[in-house]
C-alpha cells in the first residue's frame, strides 16, 4: 500500500475547496449576502432621520 503524502493530501483538500466554491458560485450567481455578524459600532437596523 502506498504511503500518504501529507502535502499532497493538503493540496487535494485545497483544490477541492476551490472547486466547491466555484460550483456554488456557478449554481447561485446572485450577489453574496452580508454576514449577520456586525461590529459593535454598527447596527443591523436602519434608523430614519
Amino acid at each position: 500500500m502506498r504511503e500518504r503524502d501529507t502535502a499532497l493530501d493538503q493540496a487535494i483538500r485545497e483544490i477541492a475547496a476551490i472547486l466547491g466554491d466555484a460550483l456554488v458560485r456557478l449554481l447561485f450567481p446572485g450577489p453574496a449576502t452580508r454576514q449577520v455578524d456586525f461590529p459593535e459600532t454598527e447596527s443591523p437596523h436602519v434608523t430614519a432621520g
